[in-house]
């Protein structure tokens, strides 16, 4: 009897092991492609069919830049659940993708994101899929909606206007910590007062970031991004950052259905036209553009935290920086006697190059954005590698930040010389530098990130003294706080003490246009 149930078990095991080869075989067909010997070389998971993709929703583009480094190949292709990944790591190749943009689609994954993120229904949904590629997509609302966004924030008069604007704020937020010790938390005030100052701009005077509940619930979202990608039931899985984004929801849609955006900026009218256009409802209208928020605020809070950061713990680098901006101050005397010191803003963009360096430096140390898009039809990229039709490709920007073939030996260091021409450590690679993307998903808010990032610092380094309350300048730690984020934020935040700069403490400070 032991006999047979011995042989018997035996046999079990023997079908569960050809059932579980047969299920493997059928998964790996199923799942994984077969690699055609022209397309990029396949990196294989430890883990086999699911390894990829959770270590991409883990680590987000560090995965890749684990991956370029161990591999050192020019693109590789991932093998995922329904399909393969392939990964762009040169800047020859990055720009041979971005010369391509119909065959390798940028529209397709931003709808499907937005489409998630908004969640979107009915004619909302649809109007986000029509026409993305194909003949007709210069009529589909993605389309539309880009070139709308790139229009309004393009150099000139509609930009200056929120440029404008956003200086004013600043005024007020940052020249309200004159003649005073102040403590703060280093990225919550950034996040709260570039928040302000960019949606002020953009959105008027019904702006509904002047609820703190909106506010707070754009945040609240904005961390949960990963997750409201791919949970099947939010309210469940992330409690937290689905009710932020309801919060958000309602004071967008309340805006519209008020008519805020006609005292708003040409862009948040015409982005509304184009909506209504389109046939989308005005509940969706809001809920959209919770969506659009995160590409206007997410990355430019903590480009101010880490700027702040390696200004102040840098060598040296304060006193140059403040020497640079001393030569354009506008020095007057007002009627009390005290100094009347005024920076404009077109003079720090114009006239402050070191700044300007340190802001790239700070964007090439700590971008972590993936640029992804959609492979519509198979193409051989630079003659050499074959992207086949419905595969996702990534463009990670921290891959060819980071290479120390591009950069050289000090690629890991802080070194905003490196971006000064004529300067004997400049060194700056051809198409090797995209803190903001490239090509169809080059991003529109370069311009006014750009000004509101050097005016700030500009106007911090020029007027304060900034001091951990704890210590030195230690380095906080850097994470992608989502799959979704373009730069690293900090792993914890920083408290600082703010006083006037020694020598200037009478000093009556004002930053303009």
């Amino acid at each position: 009897m032991e006999t047979i149930g011995l042989n018997i078990t035996l046999l079990s095991l023997k079908t569960w092991i050809a059932i579980a080869v047969v299920a493997f075989a059928l998964a790996r067909f199923v799942l994984w492609p077969s690699g055609d010997p022209k397309e990029p070389f396949y990196v294989p998971a430890r883990l086999p069919l699911l390894g990829h993709a959770i270590n991409i929703y883990n680590k987000g583009s560090r995965y890749f830049v684990e991956i370029g480094k161990k591999y050192k190949l020019p693109i590789y292709s991932l093998p995922v659940p329904g399909g393969r990944v392939y990964v762009v790591n040169t800047p020859e190749l990055l720009t041979s993708v971005d010369r391509n943009p119909k065959a390798i689609a940028f529209g397709p994954i931003a709808a499907m994101v937005i489409e998630r993120l908004s969640g979107s229904k009915g004619r909302a949904a649809s109007a986000l899929r029509e026409d993305v590629t194909g003949p007709n997509s210069a009529n589909g609302y993605m389309n539309a909606v880009l070139k709308q966004i790139h229009h309004t924030l393009a150099p000139g008069p509609l930009l200056e206007k929120v440029t404008d604007a956003v200086i004013t704020d600043l005024n007020d937020s940052i020249g309200g910590l004159q003649h005073k010790e102040t403590t703060i938390h280093l990225l919550e005030w950034f996040r709260h007062n570039f928040s302000m100052s960019s949606t002020n701009a953009i959105y008027g005077p019904k702006n509904p970031f002047k609820d703190p509940k909106v506010e707070n619930g754009f945040w609240e979202f904005d961390y949960a991004v990963s997750n409201l990608l791919i949970t099947p039931k939010a309210s469940w899985t992330t409690p937290q950052g689905d009710k932020g984004r309801s919060d958000a929801w309602n004071g967008f849609i309340d805006y519209f259905r008020q008519g805020g955006h006609n005292e708003g900026s040409e862009m948040a009218k015409q982005r509304y036209e184009v909506a209504i256009a389109k046939g989308i409802p005005i509940d969706d209208i809001g809920r959209l553009e919770v969506t659009m928020i995160i590409g206007v605020l997410t990355n430019t809070v903590p480009a101010g935290f880490w700027m702040t950061y390696y200004i102040w713990s840098t060598p040296g680098l304060l006193d140059e920086l403040r020497g640079e901006l001393d030569k354009i101050i506008i020095r007057e005397t007002q009627p009390d006697g005290r100094p009347k010191l005024t920076l404009r803003s077109a003079d720090i963009k114009q006239d402050c190059p070191l700044l300007y360096a340190t802001m790239q430096e700070t964007l090439r140390m700590r971008t972590c954005g993936i640029s992804s898009r959609i492979v519509t039809e198979d193409i051989v990229l630079n003659d050499q590698y074959l992207v086949k039709k419905d595969s996702v490709m990534e463009l990670p920007n921290n891959i060819i930040h980071s290479a120390e073939d591009l950069w050289g030996p000090t690629v890991c260091q802080f070194n905003n010389k490196r971006f000064i021409k004529g300067h004997p450590d400049y060194r700056v690679p051809k198409n090797g530098f995209r803190p903001f993307g490239g090509g169809v998903s080059l991003c529109a808010g370069r311009h006014q990130a750009t000004s509101q990032l050097l005016s700030a610092l500009g106007f911090l380094v020029a007027a304060f003294d900034i001091s951990p309350t704890k210590g030195a300048w230690d380095f906080p730690g850097a994470h992608g706080h989502t799959i979704a984020a373009a730069m690293d934020s900090p792993d914890h935040d920083v408290q600082v003490k703010l006083q006037p700069r020694q020598g200037y403490e009478d000093a009556v400070w004002t930053l303009k246009p």
